[in-house]
């Protein structure tokens, strides 16, 4: 695990070296790609705090991670097919608020990514992959509306690809196939561990370990485990300084090995989603998070109960006369 955690994996810097990135091409380049139905991938997630051990940007730099797997994959499925990487977006929503998380409005979020696909839109690109590695329910559910209404509206069929997946892995339906990658299967207890390891544990510190070992802080080799259900954070109380350590789960068990174990598994369900995309005869909604069926976390929620304080209001006031 120390050999781990001090050096550097290959997988961090060589993947997609040859796939075009849209802040180095010139205007003739991106329009003869958007002829050819390219199709773009952006990566945005949040600046967010990670504990006493993990960088700011663990989501960011996990996202763009994603965002070349998934160019891959898609010369993978389809070989003819060109695809444009888009830099980073560093900008999320719903993070946790303190120890300089940057949190940027679930509208803002939601409009960022409408304008960036009707910008690719009028430019001619007709296929738009939005990839994050955040799992803030606000922030997934802007992605999915985001992408809703750019298909709908805007004559760019646009998909959040990771809202389910991040889903799925966050409620435990992968964690039998990470186990089965493993050179070791996970027990009984760290199934446990690992199905409350929300924030900066076990999983996160893995990535950074295989991604970015050089800022990962020696320190999180002796973090003990802060493994709660989600009922009990209380808004925030049980991470939140100096209660908790700006972290929720295992640090400590993290090791290269098992980002690398979890990436077999999230790469086999990325291709997947993938491959129904590019298919055609979709749907957004077969990409959502369930979380966007909960009216609480879109971004016109404020807007729908003020809307139906005042026409209680109105109707009270006719009875009344």
């Amino acid at each position: 695990m120390a050999e781990a955690a001090t050096k550097s994996d290959p997988m961090a810097n060589s993947l997609s070296p040859d796939i075009p990135r849209l802040a180095e091409l010139n205007a003739d380049q991106v329009m003869q790609l958007a002829a050819a139905g390219a199709v773009v991938v952006l990566p945005i997630s949040p600046l967010e705090e990670h504990g006493p051990h993990l960088p700011m940007g663990t989501d960011a730099f996990n996202a763009e991670h994603f965002a070349c797997v998934v160019a891959e994959l898609i010369r993978e499925i389809a070989p003819s097919m060109p695809v444009l990487l888009a830099p980073l977006v560093p900008l999320g929503n719903h993070v946790f608020p303190f120890m300089g998380s940057i949190n940027i409005r679930r509208r803002v979020i939601r409009d960022l990514v409408i304008d960036y696909g009707r910008s690719l839109a009028k430019t001619g690109f007709r296929r738009f992959v939005v990839v994050s590695a955040h799992g803030g329910p606000g922030h997934m559910v802007a992605l999915d509306e985001a992408s809703t209404i750019l298909t709908r509206y805007h004559r760019i069929k646009t998909v959040n690809l990771t809202s389910v997946i991040i889903w799925r892995f966050l409620t435990g339906k992968l964690h039998d196939r990470i186990s089965k990658a493993l050179v070791h299967p996970l027990t009984a207890e760290e199934r446990w561990i690992l199905a409350h390891d929300f924030h900066a544990g076990w999983w996160e510190t893995a990535m950074m370990l295989l991604l970015r070992p050089h800022l990962v802080d020696p320190s999180y080799r002796d973090l003990p485990d802060k493994s709660l259900s989600v009922w009990r954070l209380r808004r925030f109380k049980a991470i939140r300084p100096p209660v908790g350590h700006g972290y929720l789960g295992a640090p400590a068990r993290a090791d290269a090995d098992f980002a690398r174990a979890s990436l077999v598994v999230l790469r086999e369900e990325t291709k997947a989603t993938l491959q129904q995309f590019l298919a055609g005869g979709w749907s957004p909604r077969h990409f959502r998070s369930p979380l966007y069926r909960m009216l609480i976390f879109r971004t016109n929620f404020r807007l729908w109960i003020l809307a139906g304080l005042a026409i209680l209001l109105a109707v009270a006031w006719m009875l009344l006369q």
